[in-house]
């Protein structure tokens, strides 16, 4: 997948939007095209509450990965839409064979594998925090690390603002700073639930298995996302973007969400996360 060099953008995001000629950035690629523009809008964002996002490391040939997805369920009903999930499915137990022939690997999700050491799965991090000074935990820890933050001050709103028709899929992000942060990037990832496909599980293969939350796509086609508030935000510091992009047809748009997060550039730690529906 081809990657969007956004580092041209970093000298304009540290004050209010300007006027940027629409579309600011179009790549054409294997998805499709892509188009970005920086949005001159004002808005508030309210009634923030703090969230907390699992990255979730996972695979359909891995018997222990659905007990680790029943706790990330029992997190989703404890805490409701304040816990959010991304599944990636990377690794050895991601591979595929005629058994489990369907692919959700993503070269984004191997990327992430590899960069957190994951060597062990079901394995999960917590908006990029760290427990007992280990950042990939399993997921006996996913309960305790979602407690440690889950009722922190919220120092950054988000929201998600989209519209689509048949595979044309356009999204505005506003992010608001209400507390002093340090350089920011924010993510904009697709995921889709229900997918029926193979999972082996400690009883045996279940060959109907539903699996959520499945990593789809990042919309800038970056794994990292992209830098914000380069200089460091201060209260009331907002911008937002647009992106419009074709999405896959084979994907089903009544099960995709749209997951945004925004993380501390120097520490990884993300501040916060949203996530619609699509």
């Amino acid at each position: 997948m081809k990657r969007i060099s956004l580092f041209i953008l970093l000298g304009i995001f540290t004050s209010a939007c300007d006027v940027i000629e629409e579309p600011y950035i179009t790549v054409n690629n294997d998805d499709g095209q892509v188009s970005f523009e920086i949005l001159d809008e004002d808005f508030e964002i309210e009634n923030v509450v703090q969230k907390v996002l699992l990255e979730e490391f996972t695979g359909h040939q891995c018997p222990n990965c659905p007990e680790g997805a029943i706790t990330a369920y029992n997190l989703h009903n404890l805490y409701g839409d304040k816990f959010i999930t991304i599944a990636y499915h990377a690794g050895f137990f991601a591979r595929t064979s005629n058994e489990f022939p369907t692919d959700y690997r993503t070269s984004e999700g191997n990327a992430l594998n590899t960069e957190f050491g994951v060597s062990s799965y079901p394995a999960g991090v917590i908006s990029r925090t760290e427990v007992n000074s280990n950042l990939v935990l399993g997921n006996s820890l996913w309960p305790q690390a979602t407690g440690n933050i889950i009722d922190n001050t919220p120092k950054l709103g988000i929201e998600i603002i989209h519209a689509h028709e048949a595979d044309n899929l356009s999204v505005t992000i506003r992010l608001q700073a209400f507390y002093e942060t340090e350089p920011l990037r924010v993510c904009v990832f697709i995921t889709e639930d229900k997918l029926i496909s193979p999972q082996i599980t400690p009883e045996g293969v279940v060959d109907d298995y539903e699996h959520n939350h499945v990593f789809r796509t990042s919309l800038l086609n970056e794994t990292w996302g992209m830098p914000i508030f380069t200089e460091g935000a201060n209260p009331g510091l907002k911008m937002s973007f647009r992106i419009n992009r074709s999405i896959d047809a084979s994907w089903n748009t009544a099960n995709l969400n749209i997951v945004c997060f925004a993380y501390d550039e120097i520490t990884s730690e993300v501040l916060q996360a949203e996530e619609v529906a699509l």
